[in-house]
């Protein structure tokens, strides 16, 4: 029975061992340790065996060749212990220094060394009567008692460093200790259940599957480590204070239909393959199109970038492929320099700003990550806080900014707009953080809040009675492409008691759109219920007529620098008439935004715009100055 255990757990740890050395890993010290630890499991495993084996047939050897293999096993479970230790403080040794690694690590060799040395020199002696065999003596009692100590030295050790090591680390070790101290306790009391070298392959097949299995750190898609451990990665090489390089790999392309999309994912995957040919650099695959490599040195940046454009030549020669290929120019993103940012969060924020968003706009196919362009980007991290914890501390503000209609010649409605006021009584300024919550992914949080705010506003005063019709929210794009936005905007609706005939959402022209069906399906749902929409900002950035055909929009406004520019510039004269008359002749009202004198306006109104917008008439106004503003002005 005993030897079908230890063979079971042979095969357990040979299939590990097979399955860990046939995967890529990232190259981190828990990794090698780990490695490290289920070799020495395989030794100990055979050395059990081989006991077994050497005690079953004592009569053919001498009885020191005996003692000695098993004093051998002892001594391997031992070793099993003091790596296990070493696998749990692994990465930690790396993050404190080198120091402490040095003394800590001198300690325990040691206190092994002399473990050893007392486990060989005490007295084993060995029982087997043809079915039951077992060894017992002074060896075998300071075994168990030095393994103990490496036991709980673990264990204590997981308890004070577990800042350091992962939650998921932390059950998986005390419970391979568990089933270790366990099987060890069985043994000690019934030493003819031979089962501690099997607890322990039991104890690293759980480690395997739980935390350091590689398969888990690969991409099913391309085979290249996935975007889930880019920060672990990230994370392992600013504690050991690592030198690094990185380069993101973006793609500059016009695809729209569905054939060139086919082309394209064809040779993002064909320079997938090829990745998998370059030397000294570790690829993730973010999951998203794009490509991040890191490098221990910069040196390896250019000659790789020459590889790429190598490849992508040798392509082009193809006929074949020479259409996909086409699709394919790759853009880089350069980090010469890890240790420019503080930190993984910095760098990972840094990254997600310069993945190319309108790569027509791109001078050249590279950027160039210098000190400049970093402090920009922790001038943004230090507003996303500024963000978060206004709104942890309620701070969040809505101001309206009235709107005139020109026809009735009073103020119809107004826009909702945020404002986060600072410590010092200062707002900052949308502008400022606007952009960066929507890179970040809070626009939601923030949004869902302003909606809140607003809804409440128009239920507590009730401000169709002085002359409201609807107030103007902004719509993010992130908001209205998700699937789950009209139901709980609706519900928003509903909890709040409002008409939604009140409410009016905008939506700028964006090129971050990606699914313009789930957005136009949104807005088509909303509409059914009574909501309305305005495009906002016509004019600015990536205009495109395609959004004023396609969604189902009443109202367009035109941007600040739109209505600026006619007043400087013949051509936008041109274009500020004709896109007037080509709203009207839709049945789409237009509302003229940033006129600030009386010049703008009657220019405006002569122009045919419906709606005045600006600060000739007044500025975003907080909930009572603006009460105040309308009851003057309207009634």
């Amino acid at each position: 029975m005993n030897i079908y255990t230890q063979v079971c757990g042979l095969i357990i740890i040979a299939i590990l061992l097979l399955f860990y050395n046939r995967q890529p890993t990232m190259g981190m010290g828990s990794e090698r340790k780990f490695k490290n630890t289920l070799y020495v499991i395989l030794v100990c495993v055979l050395l059990d065996i081989l006991s077994c084996y050497f005690i079953v047939n004592s009569s053919r050897y001498s009885t020191q060749a005996v003692i000695a293999v098993c004093k051998m096993y002892l001594v391997s479970l031992e070793c099993v212990a003091v790596s296990a230790l070493g696998y749990t403080v692994a990465d930690t040794f790396e993050i404190l220094g080198t120091k402490h690694e040095k003394i800590l690590g001198l300690c325990y060799q040691g206190f092994f060394l002399i473990g050893v040395v007392i486990t060989c020199l005490l007295h084993i002696e060995y029982y087997y009567d043809g079915h039951v065999l077992y060894t017992y003596g002074p060896a075998t009692k300071a075994t168990y008692l030095f393994v103990t100590i490496y036991i709980l030295s673990l264990i204590a050790s997981t308890a004070l460093l577990k800042e350091y090591l992962k939650p998921k680390k932390i059950s998986a070790l005390f419970i391979w200790m568990g089933i270790w101290v366990l099987a060890a306790v069985i043994q000690y009391l019934k030493p003819n259940l031979l089962i501690v070298s099997f607890a322990s392959c039991i104890g690293a097949l759980i480690m395997y599957f739980e935390l350091e299995n590689p398969q888990g750190f690969i991409s099913r898609k391309t085979g290249h480590f996935s975007s889930a451990v880019i920060k672990e990665y990230l994370e392992y090489l600013y504690l050991t204070k690592q030198h690094f390089s990185l380069m993101m790999i973006s793609f500059k392309t016009n695809a729209d239909s569905a054939e060139e999309n086919k082309l394209l994912r064809k040779t993002i995957e064909m320079l997938s393959e090829f990745l998998f040919t370059v030397d000294n650099v570790k690829v993730f695959d973010t999951a998203e199109g794009y490509f991040l490599l890191t490098f221990p040195d910069t040196d390896f940046i250019e000659s790789t970038k020459f590889k790429i454009s190598t490849f992508i030549n040798s392509v082009e020669s193809n006929s074949n492929l020479s259409d996909a290929v086409t699709l394919l120019n790759p853009y880089y993103t350069i980090v010469p320099d890890g240790n420019i940012a503080d930190s993984p969060d910095e760098m990972m924020l840094l990254l997600a700003n310069f993945i190319p968003s309108e790569h027509n706009l791109l001078v050249g196919n590279e950027t160039v990550v210098n000190e400049e362009i970093m402090e920009t980007v922790r001038r943004q991290r230090s507003i996303e806080r500024l963000v978060i914890d206004a709104m942890e501390r309620h701070r969040i503000e809505v101001h309206y900014q009235p709107i005139y209609n020109i026809a009735t010649k009073t103020f119809t409605s107004a826009e909702a707009l945020v404002r986060i006021q600072m410590d010092d009584g200062s707002y900052l300024q949308p502008s400022e953080f606007i952009p960066i919550v929507e890179l970040t992914g809070r626009i939601v949080p923030l949004s869902d809040e302003i909606y809140k705010k607003t809804l409440s506003f128009i239920k507590s005063y009730h401000i169709e009675r002085i002359g409201v019709e609807h107030i103007e929210l902004n719509l993010s794009v992130k908001q209205g492409e998700s699937p789950v936005f009209t139901s709980k905007f609706l519900q928003l609706l509903t909890n709040y008691q409002i008409d939604p005939s009140l409410i009016n959402l905008e939506i700028t022209e964006t090129s971050s759109l990606r699914s313009k069906e789930n957005l136009y399906n949104n807005m088509r749902k909303l509409e059914d219920h009574g909501l309305s929409f305005s495009l906002d900002d016509f004019g600015s950035g990536s205009s495109n007529l395609n959004y004023i055909v396609d969604m189902p929009v009443n109202t367009v406004k035109l941007a600040k620098l739109l209505s600026e520019e006619y007043f400087e510039n013949t051509k936008a004269q041109v274009i500020v008439k004709a896109v007037i008359e080509m709203a009207h002749s839709m049945g789409i009202k237009i509302i003229a935004q940033g006129i600030e004198t009386a010049e703008e306006f009657e220019t405006m109104k002569e122009l045919g715009a419906d709606y005045i917008q600006g600060f000739y008439f007044s500025k975003p106004l907080p909930e009572r100055e603006f009460l105040k503003f309308m009851q003057n002005n309207n009634l």
